[in-house]
């Protein structure tokens, strides 16, 4: 699903990158709780590599069921976008308000492709890496009882939403140079 985000973007003449490292398969004596752990370093790198970098996502899937993570729009199944903010994060407020931009702008292009936005503030993580960086957003797209073309789907129209926010920030920064 990310790499389908970043093909989305790249037709619409913007750059991206995504990783696709598969921490347990590399790591010896993997230990899931230490997941963001490992991922910090990815992330990292992904800033010192990539200087410009407007926006990160760390995608997954929700444990949910079908019925709480699909929804069918004009006949057709989708799977739906669940934005998770980390309040462990300090700045977690900025995060959020990129999210509610993000879910604003996906339920325009698509009402109901959104399950919304939750706030977590414990239990696990709860931070995410989202310390980082402002523009930082965790996404679960569909769960594990949804199609890889509902999903795709779903990442075709964020990837539309992404971009669309973008290009306008790219518009009000071109503004404020002149």
């Amino acid at each position: 699903v990310g790499k389908r985000i970043v093909e989305q973007l790249e037709k619409r003449g913007i750059g991206a990158v995504h990783s696709d490292v598969n921490y347990p398969q590399i790591i010896e004596d993997f230990n899931f709780t230490q997941s963001y752990d490992y991922s910090r370093k990815t992330v990292l790198e992904a800033f010192q590599t990539h200087k410009s970098l407007m926006y990160m996502f760390d995608i997954h899937r929700d444990s949910q069921s079908r019925s709480k993570t699909t929804v069918r729009i004009k006949g057709v199944d989708y799977a739906q976008v669940y934005f998770v903010i980390g309040k462990k994060n300090p700045d977690w407020e900025k995060n959020l308000e990129f999210a509610k931009k993000l879910h604003e702008r996906l339920e325009k292009l698509q009402p109901g492709i959104s399950r919304g936005i939750f706030e977590k503030s414990s239990h696990g993580n709860a931070e995410y890496n989202q310390s980082l960086f402002a523009n930082n957003i965790l996404l679960e797209i569909g769960g594990p009882y949804n199609t890889l073309e509902e999903c795709y789907r779903t990442a075709d129209i964020l990837a539309k939403a992404i971009a669309e926010l973008y290009w306008e920030a790219q518009e009000v920064d071109s503004r404020a140079k002149q």
